[in-house]
């Protein structure tokens, strides 16, 4: 298994609700929402170093469990991925098209649609294209 860093920035109150309710706000925007990134698990990471590149503007979104996510009420929904932001990008090293519900016909997801590789997670992450400079990249391509 890879090493993943802990993300003590995230609030535990906040984290622990949220996972309960299957996606929340890890990462809030400081100034007016204009992208939100999304992902889960390990490439949570990935998001969270990416906020730093695209600036205030950005929220950064866990969704650890769709399903879950999906059966709160749609004010909650909304909450976490107001429809009035389109710019969206998620990241995920698994299964990519579980993301396209949320991303939008305006987003992005930016993962695999193949069986990823065996190695050393970082090395791994990097060969597949699993970073944040790929997110940033995504990002920055959709305000174009």
């Amino acid at each position: 298994r890879q090493a993943v860093p802990l993300l003590n920035e995230i609030d535990p109150q906040a984290r622990r609700e949220g996972v309960r309710k299957g996606g929340y706000v890890a990462v809030r925007e400081t100034a007016p929402l204009d992208t939100i990134l999304m992902s889960a698990g390990s490439e949570l990471q990935h998001m969270i170093a990416a906020v730093k590149q695209l600036g205030p503007g950005t929220r950064v979104v866990s969704i650890p469990c769709h399903e879950r996510f999906l059966r709160q009420p749609e004010s909650y929904r909304e909450q976490i991925l107001p429809a009035s932001c389109r710019r969206r990008v998620a990241l995920e090293a698994g299964v990519r098209e579980t993301w396209d519900r949320f991303v939008g016909l305006d987003g992005k997801v930016v993962g695999l649609d193949r069986f990823g590789m065996s190695g050393p997670g970082p090395q791994v992450m990097e060969a597949l294209g699993i970073t944040s400079a790929a997110v940033v990249r995504a990002a920055r391509a959709l305000s174009s």
